[in-house]
């Protein structure tokens, strides 16, 4: 064999091992220009901001906005105190313009009222002095701290009959204007308070005098009572 030849072959075998064991040299890919890029920001370019607004602070400088909301106002306070009372206040005077107060007694088994404004006074029975010629009704007068005051009998003037003396008697003394007369009842009962809408008007079969002298019938819970119409009782000229 030539010797050239042999040389020739063994210096081909190292690079034909290198092509086979190893893999394939990596080709470079060819830069492109940036520039080229879409989408891609040129150099020098200075990046773009959208404005929002100035958004300026609520409260100044120095204020903390939760002391500023939960501020005191002492004058808005006091003028809710104040309107909170005054209605109560009005709502009071309604309901006692509205309040009337009666003294009930009792008349036989039934039971009746006179509106307590008028009521001076009560007293037992005493010493009746008589008058002459005066309406069936009329017992007489007595002296009352020096007024002379005149006492119906209430059951005759109410035609109920004759009234009786009892330990339970007494003599109611009413006023009206300058009149001053005491009325005659079998017993006191209490003090009752009405509303106007616990008061009925007369009953129907009442006519003539007795519907004068009766203003209405009352409500008290079970309780039912005549109310009597006080101007037109103690006018003893009304018989």
């Amino acid at each position: 064999m030539d010797l050239a030849e042999i040389r020739k072959k063994a210096k081909q075998a190292p690079d034909k091992a290198r092509d086979v064991g190893g893999p394939p040299p990596v080709k470079s890919a060819p830069v492109r220009n940036a520039s080229s890029i879409q989408g891609a920001p040129q150099v020098g370019d200075e990046p773009e901001f959208f404005s929002m607004g100035t958004v300026e602070p609520d409260e100044p400088d120095g204020v903390d906005p939760l002391e500023a909301l939960f501020a005191w106002r002492p004058e808005l306070d006091l003028a809710t105190e104040e309107s909170y009372l005054q209605g109560l206040i009005d709502h009071r005077r309604e309901e006692t313009r509205d309040l009337r107060q009666w003294l009930a007694f009792t008349l036989g088994a039934e039971e009746y009222a006179v509106d307590i404004e008028h009521v001076g006074e009560i007293i037992k029975p005493r010493e009746i002095t008589d008058i002459p010629r005066a309406p069936e009704f009329i017992l007489g007068i007595i002296s009352l701290r020096g007024i002379i005051t005149p006492v119906f009998d209430l059951k005759k003037r109410l035609n109920l009959g004759v009234g009786e003396l009892t330990p339970m008697s007494r003599i109611v003394i009413c006023q009206q204007g300058d009149r001053h007369v005491g009325l005659l009842v079998d017993r006191i009962s209490h003090v009752v308070r009405l509303h106007s809408a616990q008061i009925e008007p007369p009953p129907g079969v009442l006519s003539g005098l007795d519907r004068d002298m009766v203003e209405g019938v009352g409500r008290d819970q079970e309780r039912m009572m005549i109310l009597l119409h006080l101007p037109s009782v103690l006018d003893a000229e009304l018989c």
